[in-house]
Formats: C-alpha cells, structure tokens, sequence
C-alpha cells in the first residue's frame, strides 16, 4: 500500500473517520489522498487535504480542495462526479478537510481505450456527453483547468463517463491561488495561447493567464485526438506531440481506421488558433452529436488493434500479477546488452586510436558530455499535476532549468508491480564511487578496452566502459544495506517523499519543469518524513529517453551529515512520461517529483 507522509495518507483499511469506514488508499497527488470508504453498505470515495489550512504549504492543498468543494457544488450533471458530503478531522474546525465524492467503479479514460477497444461511434457518444459536462460547468461559471485522460472516469458497467478533479478549478469570484503566470494543469493539455503567454510572461510574476472557455475545449479536444490516435494511452505513453506552433497530423493519418468526418472535427478542436476552434463546448457537442449516428463499417469496428493486456482492477488501476520472466529470457536480455556495450567500445577503440598524444586518459573524460553536467551544484536549499484523482493509483504532480544527469530508459508502461528478477550489481555514477578507470599507458588503455569488450553489460557499467553511463540497467533488487538502512529509518517500500531532481533546479511539483539529460544528478528532498527530513541530500544517476526520464537515487545524506545507502526512485514502476527537452539528449519534466522507496529497481 501506498503511504505518504501525512496521516491523512496514512489511515490503514478499516479507520473511522465520522462514520466513514475507510476500505484503501486508492491514491495520492500534490493536494490530497483519495480513500475509498463505506457508510451504510455504499462505496464513496474520501479526498483528503494533505496539509491543515495553518500549516503553511506552499502547493496550498488545503485551500484547493475547498476550491474543488466550491467548483462541485455550483454543478449538477449525470457526467460530473457529484459532491456528497464534507468535514475535517479530527477537529471540525482545524483538522485535515475532506470532501465525500461518488465513487466510480471502473477506468480512467486511458485505460478504458485499452481495455474495451472501442468503435468510433462509441467514442464519439461518450464525448459527446463529456461535451455537454463542460458546457453545464462553464455555464456555470466554473473551469476545470486540466482536463485530461487520467480525470476522466468511465463506468465499468455501462461505459457512463465522469469528469473528476477539480483542484484546479476556478469559478466566478473565487479566491486567487495561483503566484505564477499560469493557473496549475497538464503541458500536453494547455491550450497554444496559454503557452505563448508564458513565453512572453515568464519572468513576470504578476502576471496571469485567463483562462477561458477555448481553452478547456482546446483540452477536449487533445483528449479526443489521443483517444484516436493512441492504441495504448495508459502505459504506452509516448503520444505524437501536439504542442507547438505546428498542427499534428490529422487523426485520419495516424490512424486510418478514423472515419474522416471525426477525424476533421477533433482536428478543429485542437486549432492552433482558439478563433478557429468552437467556440463553446456546446458547439464541440452539437458537432459531435451531428456524426455519431453515421453509419459505415469504419464507426463499428475497433479504433485499434486488439492486443493482450493485463487486466486492471476496476477504479484502482494496478495490474494483476505479472508471469515471472524465464532464466532464459534474461539470459538473452543480457546476451544482447553486452554484445551492444562490445560494439560501442569497438567503434571507441578504432577511433581513439587517431587521436594525438595528450588526450585525457580516465574513461570519464572521453566520454561525451551534456552541457551542464558534471557542473559543480551550489544550490543546495530546497524550493502542479494539478491533485489526486481517483482515477490515478500514484501521484501524478508535476518542473525547469537544464540539469546534470538523468539516463535513457527503455519507454515501458508506468504500472504497478514489475517482475522480480535476479540481482545484477547497481551501477554507480562517479560520485558514488571510485572510479575504474584506464590505465594512462596506450597499451594499458588497450588492455582495459578489451576487457570491457568481453565483459557482460552490467560488469561493463560498473567498469565505467564507453557509452556505458547511458544505458540504463535492466532492474534488479535493491541492495541488503540500503534495504537495512531504509528499515532503520523507517523509510518503508511504497513510502513516499517529494524530492527535487535537481538540486541546481529547485522547484514545487506542478510549475514549469526542468531540463534534463541522462548521468549523474544530486537530488535534495523537499518534503521528508519523520527520519530523512527536507534538506536531505540524495546522489543517484538520472536516464532520459526520447519522451520519458527515470532516477535512481543511492545514497542519502542527512541535515545531520550522516549518510545511507538507499534505493529511492522516481518512476517507482518504470520510465515516467516527460517531454521532449530543447536540446538532443534532453527532457523537460517537472522540478520536483514523489521519490519512492523500492526494493527491487524498476
């Protein structure tokens, strides 16, 4: 079970709170942790604030979540999640707020594409009611403000859509939370206007985007496109980009089993321009509607290819359990990543062999290097995803600046539960330890390249041989002292801490990201438990693919200058989804990012 670091994160199955019988922890985000519980024989979910309304928390969660309670209770629609009750604990008057909202049995948006594979006519039904929620919010005068896949619920039993998550809504009159040019939400999802006014407001902390109806049908409409586009939106998470000045491809083009006239709405939805998109949802809905009843064997046959999933428990979105990977299977994998380390470090001999005398001698200084890493990290203080939804099993919160180190991962699905496999040697950047490196002579620096040639990949890594600092190693199980040493700080596996990647790139989670490349990274904690408190420092190696980013995190010094060895990730079950950076090589993700406890390296 996930456990953060508050109590409301923390109440175990069977907890009381005014009569509301807790039965899990569904999930946690940068605002609040959502339950599901039982009164009376019937399931409600539990949102609970993550911090008191004094408690001085910069994400204000507290102050979100009494503005999701203000967005829900100006709306009443089959197809948004409806507002049951409210409270705090365990005072009434100064405990942890909560909200009781319904509770839907069954997917997010994103995993039901996967598990149902639906026709072009069911989904234009569907968005046609997700169509006709928006209009009933802005008429309203509420914005939902990060409309995406994963805050949006779809039944199980009849395929009846939900929007959900509202912590970072707004509506006529309320009260200003955001300090920065723009309002909490998704990158993918803002609309090209929001983005333009960043750029021309960054530095201008005054200033303030806002908001309007054409952006949340912009949102609409990029969730549509992925519906379309995407055959695997929940754990095949790269997606054609849709940000910039450039239109994507249209729907029809990327996939042909679009029918065209869906595929030139969403295209209209997604308009660079928001004068050339609708202009109101119930425009998108009456579009939509006007469509869905056409008929044709390409509205009723299967938007994507049928392909095997694990199956999903409904509301949770965790996986059952995977089949162990064979010896061989492993073997092979192996076989393979030392036959690719070999050919590197052939390509490495034949052309080291022309450089001219003088050259540095240590494998580290061959090695190419990304601007900016290695740099000397002064900024050592610590410094929006915009909440929880009930949809998300992990946190999903949101980062900015270039930073040293982060390494390739393969882009596998962010899921729960990855297979256990034998224990392989943890590679360490060169802080972490001391260096392997050639000897200074040209024939000992032959010799040391033939070693590495022969070696088997993760030897290979440790021996620090060319290209080996970008490969990410395949998992393997956390080290016996960092397992002791995470049991004597009561730092437990699926425990939970906020963490800056990048100490020279302080931020809150849900801001503008970070910019990262794959190597070595000092990250610092923002917000610790009881035992590693904020200001912990954390050294680990940080691995970028072309649209996703992975940490691992070894070793742990604390305020007090005692060290630990660790194993803390950020990507607790794989890669997690960032996209792409300014330069090759980079990713853009958020400044800070939930660190979790594992014992076995995803």
């Amino acid at each position: 079970m996930l456990t953060l670091l508050h109590p409301p994160a923390q109440f175990p199955p069977g907890h009381v709170i005014h009569g509301w019988r807790i039965v899990k922890l569904v999930g946690a985000g940068a605002y609040g942790a959502v339950y599901k519980v039982e009164m009376n024989g019937k399931h409600y979910a539990m949102k609970v604030a993550l911090h008191r309304a004094t408690s001085g928390d910069a994400e204000k969660s507290d102050a979100r979540l009494k503005r999701e309670l203000g967005c829900l209770v100006h709306l009443e629609h089959p197809n948004i999640i409806a507002l049951r009750a409210l409270g705090r604990w365990p005072d009434f008057e100064t405990g942890w707020r909560y909200v009781i909202l319904d509770f839907v049995e069954g997917f997010t948006l994103a995993q039901w594409v996967e598990q149902v594979h639906p026709t072009a006519q069911e989904v234009a039904r569907l968005f046609v009611k997700l169509a006709g929620a928006v209009d009933h919010m802005h008429g309203r005068g509420v914005f939902h403000r990060d409309l995406k896949l994963n805050n949006i619920m779809v039944r199980a039993s009849d395929n009846e859509p939900f929007i959900i998550d509202f912590s970072a809504g707004d509506y006529s009159h309320a009260e200003d939370l955001t300090d920065a040019p723009l309002p909490p939400g998704t990158r993918r999802y803002r609309s090209p206007e929001a983005t333009r006014f960043f750029r021309d407001n960054e530095d201008d902390r005054d200033a303030r985007y806002e908001f309007k109806v054409t952006d949340d049908v912009y949102a609409l409409g990029v969730c549509l496109f992925d519906v379309l586009t995407a055959p695997q939106p929940a754990s095949d998470f790269p997606r054609t980009p849709v940000e910039g000045r450039a239109m994507p491809p249209d729907a029809r083009v990327l996939n042909e089993r679009v029918p065209g006239p869906l595929s030139d709405a969403v295209m209209r939805f997604i308009a660079r321009k928001p004068e050339n998109r609708p202009p109101s949802a119930e425009a998108v809905r009456r579009e939509l509607a006007a469509i869905v009843n056409e008929s044709g064997e390409e509205w009723v046959t299967p938007l994507h290819t049928l392909a095997p999933k694990p199956l999903l428990t409904p509301a949770t979105g965790t996986d059952g359990p995977r089949p162990a990977r064979s010896r061989r299977g492993l073997l092979v994998g192996a076989l393979g990543a030392a036959l690719a380390v070999a050919a590197l470090v052939g390509l490495f001999m034949s052309t080291s062999a022309e450089k001219a005398p003088g050259v540095a001698d240590s494998i580290e200084s061959t090695a190419p290097q990304t601007p900016g890493a290695g740099a000397p990290l002064n900024a050592l203080s610590p410094q929006e995803d915009a909440g929880m939804s009930q949809g998300d099993a992990v946190a999903s919160p949101p980062l900015e600046s270039s930073s040293p180190g982060v390494a390739s991962p393969p882009q596998s699905p962010v899921q729960k539960e990855s297979p256990a496999v034998k224990r392989a040697p943890i590679v360490a950047s060169p802080s972490e330890s001391p260096a392997v490196k050639a000897p200074a002579s040209s024939g000992g620096r032959a010799e040391f390249l033939k070693k590495c040639a022969v070696a088997t990949a993760a030897v290979a890594l440790q021996m620090g041989c060319p290209s080996s600092s970008q490969v990410r190693p395949g998992s393997s199980e956390c080290p016996e002292e960092a397992r002791q040493a995470m049991a004597e700080l009561r730092f437990w596996e699926g425990d939970a801490m906020v963490v800056t990647i990048d100490a020279s790139q302080p931020g809150a989670m849900g801001g503008e990201g970070g910019i990262y490349s794959s190597g070595p990274v000092r990250g610092i904690v923002r917000k610790g438990v009881e035992r590693i408190p904020a200001g912990t420092m954390l050294r680990g190696r940080v691995w970028v693919g072309e649209r996703s980013i992975l940490a691992r995190y070894t070793e742990a010094t604390l305020p007090n200058g005692r060290t630990y060895p660790v194993c803390i990730a950020i990507g607790e079950k794989g890669p997690e989804e960032a996209d792409p950076g300014p330069r090759p090589g980079t990713v853009e993700f958020n400044r800070s990012m939930y660190g979790y406890a594992v014992k076995e390296w995803p």
